[in-house]
């Protein structure tokens, strides 16, 4: 995470300093890899495009007045754009500008107003209105949906005007939204049960038909899941939390469409969608092996390579292999690298296809 404070003033300089202390901590408490820098004005300006594109977080210092002015052309979507905050430099208001809920700047705003106790400036209808809001359920599980902008602009419009939107939520996941404002105002389901006799009246009807045009948000990696809700021809919103991973170990030059064919099958015979992997992770000694890299560029994955001292620190928690030994210098790919990449909690033991091998895991909140 980049966050950038821009500053005028020596009082605003000094602020800067005070606050980046308290998230430095709040941030290692938190286990949270953060950069935080302090930069003045004049430099912004003369690399502003720069900053505002690789920056997590724009905290100005200053009037708002020269924020807009400075960053009116930068501006793209709320889905792209940094989360922008203004602090007057005595502290006293902290301004959720820009990019509220995407951006975190909401979230931000309000840890930066209890840190200095200042008075938190927060203007998003869902917020003041106490209600949640779809795009940061949404935000939360890093969820992967169909139309974010404008499924947002609609739920959010009707959580505004109390209409009723369900929401169920997998229960591995649900501890995303334990105590967590974002869903306020949706109607929860607990039970996948109950979510079936509410709304197995509307079996035989088209959405069309339906007497309310009643919404159910659904919160899951599951293909049959969602497969069994959208039979009840309801209005069904998938959001795909992406929190799976995937350890990979395969022999030199395998075939790209080979390698994603086993992968994917194996993710379909396990009921996972494959929109739900954030990142696949192999051996350092495998970096430039092109089918890893193909896979993960045709679906959007972070690709991570692991050392083998770092294997080895977990590799005695799975079946060793002297082959593999001989082969890479670790006993065992997939299943250790899928346990560095999601803490253990391994949901698909290794399985093996012509020499590619593979696990999945499921990071926890």
């Amino acid at each position: 995470m980049n966050v950038r404070f821009i500053c005028i003033t020596e009082n605003s300089i000094d602020l800067a300093h005070r606050i980046s202390a308290f998230l430095e901590d709040d941030f290692l408490s938190a286990d949270v890899d953060c950069v935080i820098e302090v930069i003045q004005y004049s430099d912004f300006k003369k690399y502003k495009k720069q900053i505002f594109g690789e920056s997590d977080f724009l905290i100005f210092i200053m009037a708002t007045g020269i924020v807009v002015r400075s960053i009116a052309s930068l501006l793209v979507d709320k889905f792209s754009d940094p989360g922008v905050i203004v602090i007057d430099e005595l502290g006293k208001n902290v301004i959720s500008l820009l990019s509220g809920h995407m951006g975190g700047a909401n979230e931000m705003t309000t840890t930066i107003s209890k840190l200095i106790s200042a008075n938190p400036v927060i203007t998003t209808a869902t917020d003041v209105n106490g209600l949640g809001s779809f795009d940061m359920l949404v935000k939360m599980v890093d969820g992967c949906v169909k139309n974010l902008r404008a499924l947002s602009l609609e739920i959010n419009s009707k959580l505004l005007k109390r209409e009723m939107i369900y929401l169920y939520v997998q229960s591995e996941f649900r501890g995303y939204y334990i105590d967590n404002p974002c869903i306020e105002g949706f109607c929860l389901y607990e039970k996948y049960e109950d979510i079936i006799a509410k709304f197995k009246g509307f079996s035989n009807k088209t959405i069309d038909e339906s007497d309310n045009g009643d919404i159910l948000v659904v919160v899951s990696d599951s293909v049959s899941l969602v497969k069994d809700l959208q039979k009840l021809n309801l209005r069904v919103i998938s959001v795909v939390p992406r929190k799976n991973v995937i350890g990979v170990g395969c022999k030199k030059d395998t075939d790209t469409n080979e390698f994603e064919k086993f992968i994917v099958k194996e993710l379909v015979e396990n009921d996972l969608i494959i929109d739900s992997l954030c990142c696949i992770g192999s051996i350092e000694l495998k970096k430039e092996e092109r089918c890893i890299l193909d896979f993960s560029k045709k679906y959007g994955l972070e690709a991570s390579f692991y050392k083998p001292e770092k294997i080895e620190s977990v590799q005695d928690f799975y079946d060793k292999s002297e082959f593999v030994k001989k082969q890479v210098g670790v006993y065992s790919v997939a299943e250790p690298v899928c346990h560095i990449m999601c803490d253990g909690n391994i949901i698909v033991s290794k399985v093996k296809h012509n020499g590619i091998t593979m696990a999945v895991g499921r990071k926890e909140k």
